[in-house]
């Protein structure tokens, strides 16, 4: 199988580009002949694997964080057409960087050996991925997402995290930016339409969409969430106050939220959400990464993805 192994040096705090010289010889190892490409910088990755699959790649293995996987992740779909490039092409991944969201849905484990063995030995499967329309400086724009998209406190986390990450790996960086940012963050006053639903008014914190079960550095926010049975996992915190959703953050590392007060669920396969005419924009966020803001539509897409993991 024609592989191409897509590097980011700068994940894991820089670790994985200073122990590349030690790992490139495991990955051969246990790959056999690949093509292996370390990119340089942000956004680098989506034109390489776009440009692979459409020379005759088959398999594209992404090697960091989810912010890679979701950079990754985005060659495999013609943003015009929003489609797959190659719908028999393989995603598969290393996890190597500081939130490691998706591998814990997929409990890759931290063996690098073992994850190799399992991308080349065990069975591939079709997964979901969510379809996101939102606004870009005032233009449409789309991607894809394999884990997790939200909007309000975590697309604004998203633009704090960064400060914190000398913090360390795990989950740490995350509520501490989260802390941060729910001191200045208030609740948005929103219209929601979810599946062929009327419109509806909400007060919301935070709205999360989940195809994965985790975010935020291991926050298990939909533990229900199956990335295969074609409808996403919507959780919102509403009305709530910032200490208690810095509370209901951290509860969610070891139990349950939905019980909570404050917070609700909903399957769904579509929600579009906007803002309410008089409130602040409010940031998306995707697997990480924020790309724009509200209005935006999510929307599940089933069996879009071939994955080995």
């Amino acid at each position: 199988m024609r592989t191409l192994v897509v590097i980011n040096p700068a994940s894991a705090r820089g670790k994985t580009g200073r122990h590349w010289p030690q790992l490139q010889p495991v990955f051969e190892k246990v790959l056999g002949s690949a093509e292996f490409v370390r990119t340089s910088e942000a956004g680098e990755a989506t034109g390489v694997v776009r440009a692979a699959l459409r020379r005759g790649v088959e398999r594209v293995v992404s090697v960091g964080g989810d912010g890679t996987n979701h950079e990754v992740i985005q060659g495999f779909f013609d943003p015009d057409l929003r489609a797959p490039i190659k719908s028999d092409a393989v995603f598969a991944f290393v996890p190597r960087g500081t939130g490691g969201d998706l591998g814990r849905t997929f409990a890759m484990g931290t063996d690098l050996g073992a994850q190799l063995q399992r991308i080349v030995d065990g069975p591939t499967r079709r997964i979901d991925a969510i379809s996101c329309e939102f606004t870009q400086q005032g233009q449409p724009g789309w991607r894809a997402s394999l884990n997790a998209a939200s909007f309000g406190q975590g697309g604004d986390l998203v633009h704090r995290v960064d400060r914190w990450k000398w913090a360390g790996g795990g989950g740490l960086p995350f509520v501490l930016a989260g802390i941060e940012g729910a001191m200045f963050v208030r609740p948005w006053s929103v219209e929601l339409r979810i599946d062929d639903g009327a419109w509806e008014q909400a007060t919301v914190r935070n709205l999360g969409v989940f195809n994965g079960r985790f975010q935020g550095g291991g926050m298990q926010f939909a533990p229900d969430a199956k990335v295969d049975d074609g409808r996403l996992e919507l959780v919102a915190l509403g009305s709530m106050g910032a200490i208690k959703s810095v509370a209901v953050g951290i509860a969610s590392f070891w139990r349950r939220i939905d019980g909570i007060d404050g917070v609700w669920t909903r399957p769904a396969a579509k929600v579009q959400v906007r803002v309410a005419d008089g409130q602040p924009p409010a940031w998306v966020e995707l697997d990480g990464e924020s790309p724009g803001q509200l209005p935006a539509t999510f929307q599940v897409m089933g069996g879009a993805v071939r994955i080995a993991a």
